[in-house]
């Protein structure tokens, strides 16, 4: 049923023209671009440093459980499984690994569902209705585009959700007793190194493509799940460091912190474009995405907060 009907969007594709197809490319591009993190990252520094925190800590624990299902599973792509599917233009490239859950509905449920939750929260309910649109573009794009199946982008959303709501409890349980945040992260952290245990040790489909390779080696398995690990230990971490350390929400105004959050988005635009490339020359590509990803957590959580704490101090200084 699945496959059927990833065929007849196959043939809308193909009936529609380029202009849809090419559409629904960007859509799901934007989904995985540096936009996401720059975009979340803004609105903790400069507008909602709980409402940004949370987001944050939903996209962290979301990627950590895709990476989790996704390793546990051992879904082939579409295409793997039936060869009359044929993904559009690039997609194919860019989608390694298994197929389900879709990391693309991950990264647009936490990121652009949570800045639309947050917009709504804050009474711009149409912003909000865009952005949740966004969404649902994003898991029909993944369809359209031929790399991903119904249940992929459902479960992906479904899971993320999940997550997102799991943080908050989290957030509002540490939040009665402080002291519960080494608890956080000891767990976090003892999590994360599980898991990287599990993925190493566990077994994987061994079935070979006619030239005698894996149909999904073991880079390709592992480079996507990494991604949830880096991040869910950097903000465990970055949590602690932030609650006891810094107070920038309220040490600077928001005309200051929007300022300190655009010039901070430079680095942090630097780190995820220029960063990829230096860390994969000196790790591999799985413990690139482990290393990166909790920099960018790290970045976020702790550096940011630290300069925005230190422009306050020269403020007051003058």
């Amino acid at each position: 049923m699945d496959i059927e009907y990833l065929l007849a969007l196959q043939r809308l594709r193909e009936a529609t023209g380029i202009f849809l197809a090419e559409f629904m490319d960007i859509v799901s591009k934007i989904a995985v671009s540096e936009l996401p993190v720059l975009m979340i990252c803004f609105v903790y520094w400069a507008f909602d440093r709980q409402a940004g925190k949370r987001i944050i800590g939903g996209l962290s624990l979301g990627l950590f459980v895709n990476g989790l299902l996704k390793l546990t599973f051992c879904v082939y792509r579409p295409w793997i499984r039936d060869a009359r599917v044929l993904p559009y233009g690039d997609a194919k490239v860019a989608a390694t690994g298994y197929s389900f859950p879709s990391g693309h509905s991950t990264w647009a449920t936490a990121c652009f569902g949570g800045v639309g939750e947050w917009l709504r929260r804050m009474g711009w309910r149409a912003l909000c209705i865009v952005l949740w649109v966004f969404v649902a573009l994003v898991m029909f794009s993944r369809n359209f585009l031929g790399v991903h199946t119904p249940q992929d982008v459902v479960v992906g959303f479904g899971a993320t959700a999940l997550s997102m709501f799991a943080v908050y409890k989290l957030e509002a349980w540490t939040d009665e007793d402080p002291r519960r945040d080494y608890y956080v992260m000891v767990a976090g952290l003892a999590i994360c190194v599980a898991a990287v245990a599990y993925y190493q040790l566990k077994p994987y489909p061994l079935d070979y493509n006619a030239d005698g390779s894996l149909v999904v080696g073991p880079s390709a398995m592992m480079i996507d799940s990494f991604q949830g690990v880096g991040l869910l230990g950097g903000y465990v971490v970055g949590r602690l460091i932030e609650r006891r350390g810094f107070d920038f929400d309220r040490e600077l105004t928001m005309r200051e912190r929007i300022v300190c959050g655009i010039a901070g988005l430079i680095p942090l635009y630097l780190l995820v474009t220029l960063g990829m490339g230096l860390v994969k020359s000196l790790f591999g590509a799985a413990t690139k995405n482990v290393v990166m990803f909790a920099a960018i957590a790290l970045y976020a959580m702790v550096v940011m907060p630290a300069a925005m704490g230190l422009v306050a101090k020269v403020r007051d200084h003058k």
